[in-house]
């Protein structure tokens, strides 16, 4: 498995950008969701993809990975596994139970979450919170050592999330995942083929109006299905390893905007307009191993969208003015392109890597030169909602709140990624807080440049090079830019009970094209944790403090009037914070984790976010929690 994971780092990017469905797996995954992780609905404004950053979700921190002394109970081998625990006002509860015989296992997971909001470090209070109910059941069997078969299962049903950072608030979200997966051959893959099928479906009601006030009550319901099939097959021959594989993904998308006037629901606009696409994949990855330190590794992918929006062309009655339209997905993208989708589009995705692996005892080197191309998803290219109507007389749109439109681009050329990576390993030891006897050092850092021909960004109109209007309304556009990161961490085990880490972040992003800061660039992050454990009669206990610093950031995206006004003022300014944490682990059968959070109080924001600005309404910032007092319980039987 080991060889695989080195050997499809650019497959593996490949296939994980593919937009709105990219969390559903891991917040569904059996027994590893974060404690307070809303799902809230895709956004409309993300950074540039290439940035492949986290987003920080300035509610939920509770599921930061400190160590724990109770971290042995969560991974322990047992029948049983139970969670619970609060942080703030909110609490989750988590069972887990799984079996295994000699030929079937199965996992079987149950959890609740229920967030009730918070006091910034300001002590106002901030309305967000949500319910959610999940289950997942994973079976699987295992008729020999050459052969493997899993079907998996996973419902979320998530109700009032409340989201004061947008202007409405997902009402009721319902997501259904069932997956087939297979293995022929052995589990090291030498000689095997895998396959496999998924079924992906997702229907979401967000609207303004039940959990809060609004002068206009407006609704969107979202429905997407998704189908995906795939195949690999892994050989190895000598000191060649080779994967090749091919995959084809359906994906259905509708989305829908209602107007609430008094009991009437007015369809007034198609945010997705009955989306079709058919995804084709390919690749191929190749490996030679020189040597036991010394390895080169080739990748070739092809990607091929077919896409056809089914309702492009259908405009919608307004009984408020019969004089009026609502325009069709089509009518806006003529009027903010210049063009019209007629019948399907097709667009091609070439990628290639090259990779060197260096690996002597205890460390890695290696370099990475890739040229990686990735067509928009579908928000970039086909959202369209538009605040506009038709006027009949006039033969012309009239739009009725100006720069408050959200209209994709369907005609986006494809983002094309020169990338080049560095990075060096070194690990001289046990893992961190698990020495025996102390003097372990696990430190890693790397450093990337990305030249990027077409990178997908969204901007302002303002007749832009293809841009047809100059309206201040949401568009998507095509840029070249310069994308840097860097990081370092260094781990030690100063005694065996001792241990400090640290770790620190930057990213330099720079749209060329315009000579301008790319929205949503991580400012400068260090990070640094101090823990100390030690034993006792029945067990062991931990104690550990974390600080954050983040940095002030000049660079970004600030003003509305000469670009995309996204970035917000108050979430750049620097700020650090201090959490305290403890555990005690009795007998790997029971165990406590407690602490407080942000100690001191501070008020911030988390400048890479979306969450706390919406582009074409910005809203006051939307601070992080002040003081979080939390306590989970864990248990294995």
């Amino acid at each position: 498995m080991r060889k695989i994971l080195l050997s499809s780092s650019l497959i593996f990017m490949l296939f994980s950008a593919q937009g709105a469905f990219g969390e559903e797996e891991r917040l569904a995954d059996s027994d590893r969701f974060g404690p307070l992780k809303s799902f809230g609905p895709p956004k409309f404004i993300a950074p540039p993809s290439a940035q492949k950053q986290t987003l920080e979700n300035q509610f939920d921190r509770a599921d930061r990975n400190y160590y724990s002394a109770a971290d042995a109970i969560d991974e322990a081998i047992s029948s049983l596994r139970l969670k619970s625990g609060f942080y703030g006002r909110n609490f989750y509860n988590s069972a887990l139970t799984n079996f295994r015989t000699s030929k079937f296992y199965g996992i079987f997971n149950l959890n609740h979450t229920k967030a009730n909001g918070y006091k910034d470090g300001l002590g106002r209070e901030v309305d967000f919170g949500y319910e959610r109910f999940a289950q997942a059941a994973i079976l699987g069997f295992v008729p020999s050592e050459y052969a493997e078969f899993r079907l998996t299962y996973m419902h979320d049903d998530i109700a009032d999330d409340k989201q004061p950072e947008y202007q409405m608030d997902p009402v009721d979200t319902d997501r259904h995942i069932v997956r087939f997966d297979g293995r022929l051959g052995l589990e090291e893959l030498s000689n095997t083929v895998r396959f496999g099928a998924r079924y992906r479906n997702i229907k979401r009601e967000a609207n303004n109006y039940k959990l809060r006030n609004s002068p206009q009550n407006m609704q969107i319901k979202l429905n997407r299905k998704i189908w995906d099939y795939y195949l690999k097959y892994d050989a190895d021959l000598g000191s060649w390893h080779n994967q090749i594989g091919a995959s084809y993904e359906r994906d259905e998308h509708l989305g829908r905007r209602f107007r609430i006037n008094g009991n009437q629901s007015i369809l007034n606009a198609y945010r997705f307009a009955d989306l079709n696409i058919d995804r084709f994949k390919i690749f191929d990855t190749l490996s030679y191993e020189f040597s036991s330190e010394h390895k080169l590794t080739a990748a070739l992918a092809y990607e091929k969208d077919i896409a056809k929006a089914k309702k492009a062309d259908l405009t919608l009655e307004n009984p408020l003015n019969p004089a009026t339209l609502f325009p069709s997905a089509n009518m806006l993208w003529q009027n903010f392109y210049g063009r019209q989708v007629d019948g399907t589009l097709k667009e091609d995705a070439y990628s290639a890597e090259l990779k060197y692996d260096f690996t002597p005892q205890n460390q890695l080197y290696g370099v990475r030169i890739a040229h990686i191309e990735r067509i928009g998803d579908n928000v970039e290219k086909f959202n369209s909602l538009g605040n506009f109507v038709y006027n009949r007389a006039q033969n012309r749109l009239i739009s009725q709140r100006p720069g408050s439109s959200i209209v994709g681009n369907p005609f986006l050329k494809k983002e094309e990624h020169n990338l080049v990576k560095l990075e060096a390993k070194f690990k001289d030891g046990a893992d961190y807080m698990k020495s025996a006897f102390g003097g372990d050092l696990d430190a890693g850092a790397f450093v990337s440049y990305d030249d990027v021909k077409n990178l997908i960004i969204f901007d302002r109109a303002r007749a832009q090079y293809g841009i047809y209007a100059n309206s201040g309304d949401i568009i998507a556009r095509n840029v070249d830019a310069k994308i840097i990161q860097t990081s370092a961490y260094a781990k030690f085990n100063v005694t065996q009970n001792f241990g400090i880490a640290a770790k620190a972040y930057y990213t330099y992003g720079q749209n060329d094209t315009d000579g301008r800061a790319l929205y949503q660039i991580r400012p400068f992050e260090l990070n640094l944790n101090v823990d100390y454990k030690d034993y006792f009669a029945y067990g062991s206990w931990n104690v550990g403090a974390a600080a954050r610093a983040v940095s002030k950031h000049t660079r970004g995206d600030f003003d509305a009037a000469n670009g995309l006004g996204i970035d917000d003022k108050d979430a750049a300014k620097g700020f650090m914070t201090l959490d305290l944490y403890s555990g005690v682990n009795i007998r790997d059968k029971f165990g406590v984790k407690f602490g407080v959070n942000n100690v001191f109080d501070k008020k911030y924001a988390e400048f890479i976010s979306a969450d706390h600005i919406e582009a074409f309404a910005p809203i006051s910032t939307i601070n992080a929690p002040g003081r979080t007092f939390w306590l989970s319980f864990h248990a294995a039987f």
